[in-house]
């Protein structure tokens, strides 16, 4: 019966490393879009300013 209960307590702690694996992995996805749309803002925030500094340079430039 004892042997039963080890058994029984190796394989509940093997369905719950296996069940969190994919969570880790969600996790570890999660964190690497949410840093690759805080580049993509980032380089759009630049785009735009280098736009707006080309525009009043090319203004400045008319005069």
């Amino acid at each position: 019966v004892e042997s039963k209960l080890k058994e029984t307590a190796r394989l509940e702690q093997q369905l719950i490393e296996k069940q969190a694996t994919p969570l880790k992995g969600e996790e570890v996805a999660q964190l690497a879009q949410m840093k690759s749309n805080d580049e993509i803002c980032k380089l759009r925030e630049n785009l735009e300013r280098g736009q707006r500094e080309t525009e009043e340079l090319r203004k400045r430039a008319e005069k």
